[in-house]
Formats: C-alpha cells, structure tokens, sequence
C-alpha cells in the first residue's frame, strides 16, 4: 500500500526507467500509447508491451527508439500465474532484452524467450487447441468436449472450462486475430469456428453440463487426435521457425496452462510415428500446413 499511484496524464510517466502498457487489446490504441510516452520519456526508457497476440515490432512502430522496446506477456491470472513470456522483437537491443528478464526474474516469475511472432509461444497452442475443440461442437455436447480434453491432456480442468474463466469475449477476438495474421502463412491456422462465434454474440458462456458425456472411445478418440495433433503440429512449427526453444515451450505450456506434460513430452511418450499420423490428419484437413520436420520422414524423438 502506498507504493502504487494512479494518474491520467502521459506527463506524470516521463521519469519512468521501465513502463509496461497492459491496455485492452486494440491495436490502434497501443501504438498511439507508445507514440505518446515516445514523444515525453527519455530515450533510454525500456518501453514494453503487455499484448496477447500483436506483433511487438508493430506496437511500437512509433517508438523512436525501438532498440528499448521488448514484450512482457503476463498469463491470466498474473497475480498467480507464474510465467512470463519475454518477447524479443528485431529491433530490441541486448541491454533491453537483459533487463527485461532481469526485471521478470526478480518478480520471481518462470521466464521463457521468445522471439516475436503473431501470439509468441504459447498462444498459438492454446488458442488453437481451442478453436479445434470448439469445431466439434454440436456434434457432441460442451460436457463431452471437455471432458474429452481433461483426459487427452492429463489436465484437472478442461479447455472448455478455462474458456469460461477466461471469458468468451477472449477467446473469440483473439482467434480472429490469430486466423488473420497465420492462415495464409507458412504455418496455416484454423478456421474460426462457428460454433465459437454463436456463443460469443449469445453473451453466454459454454453450458458445461448440457448432457451426458459420450463414452464410445472410436468417437472419443476423433476428437482427441485432431486435438493432440494440433498442439503438436504448432508446437513443431514454433520450434523450426526458431520462435522458441522445445525446452523453453515444453517448461512455458507446463507453468502457464498447467499441463502435466509439454507438447514434446507427450510426443515422445506417444511415439514419433503415432506423432507423425496425427499430424498429418491436421495437415490433411487444412488446419496447418505439414511441418518441415515431419514433412519426409519419421523423426528421432525430441531432445528437452
């Protein structure tokens, strides 16, 4: 107490070292906030972006001097969530980068590196997984879906749970953001699905308990496989594009989703040729285009 203090003008910020923006994610509004504490703080201010899914390099586009610029992305809820992905954009500088992480590990966090890219590691596998699960939708119940997920991840609570909790209103506007910036890429993204879109305009959250949970295993495991191949064919995209390190990812999805084992864990558990089918299912639906390390060949296993 005492240590905080409000204010509603730029000018009280210009003796900040380190400002952190943790504003609503829009993007024109975050660039006009860098561009006003550009044009009043001091060129060695570390300036830095809290955003879920934006490019950092574009948040900060007019910053003027971008070599103190870097991402901080905290995880719902920060107050409790240990991790903090460090985001490093091409114009950040070695001392920004090092302070940044400094500045994360005295706040006693879990800290992974992370070069920019639309959503930087984690998201992209999260958002994802969701947007596959919530296709099924309709086919089967919300109860079955996650359901479904608890026991394909080894999780306590399900993917259709932690969408509640972090309200539908996210997760539908940052899928949208992900579809824009990674669909016609090299990597592909998902569709946004209908099914998400319908619960978003309805103002309502997904009814866990619309029914009884379908236990034939041949329609479980459809829905299971398509999921695990999801999260394996992006995590494999990240770690070829050098976005993140396996290791880095791996201790990332554990600390912030709190999954009992990381994408590449899991792969190797399940086997590279399991691994490798799985994949291809994704990549033959059109969900993702088929990475390069599994584009030819079975590979060896993950080295974490």
């Amino acid at each position: 107490a005492g240590r905080i203090k409000g204010t509603p003008e730029y000018e009280d910020l210009k003796q900040c070292d380190l400002i952190i923006e943790a504003a609503v994610e829009n993007l024109d509004l975050k660039i006009n906030i860098f561009g006003e504490l550009s044009n009043i703080c001091s060129k060695d201010t570390i300036m830095v972006s809290n955003t879920s899914t934006f490019l950092i390099e574009k948040v900060m586009e007019k910053v003027s001097n971008p070599a103190r610029t870097a991402g901080l992305h905290y995880f719902f809820p920060a107050n409790v969530n240990r991790l903090v992905e460090v985001i490093r954009q091409k114009n950040t500088s070695d001392d920004t980068f090092n302070a940044v992480n400094e500045f994360a590990l005295k706040n006693k966090k879990t800290v992974i590196s992370v070069k920019d890219f639309p959503g930087f590691a984690i998201n992209p596998v999260f958002i994802s997984s969701y947007m596959v699960l919530n296709s099924f939708y309709g086919d089967y119940n919300v109860a079955s879906l996650d359901d479904i997920s608890k026991e394909a991840l080894g999780v306590r609570f399900g993917i259709m749970w932690v969408q509640n909790m972090s309200g539908l209103g996210t997760a539908f506007h940052a899928a949208n953001s992900m579809y824009d910036y990674l669909n016609q890429s090299d990597v592909g993204y998902p569709t946004v699905p209908e099914q998400l879109e319908t619960c978003f305009n309805s103002g309502s959250n997904w009814d866990l308990e619309d029914g009884p949970i379908v236990e034939d295993k041949d329609a479980r495991k459809k829905v299971m496989d398509t999921l695990l191949g999801t999260i394996f064919t992006i995590s494999t995209h990240l770690v070829g594009k050098e976005i993140v390190s396996a290791a880095d990812l791996e201790l990332g999805i554990k600390t912030a989703l709190a999954w009992p084992e990381g994408p590449f864990a899991m792969m190797n558990r399940i086997g590279m040729e399991k691994t490798r089918e799985m994949i291809a299912l994704v990549c033959d639906a059109d969900l993702f285009k088929m990475p390069e390390k599994f584009k030819n060949s079975t590979p060896d296993k993950w080295d974490i």
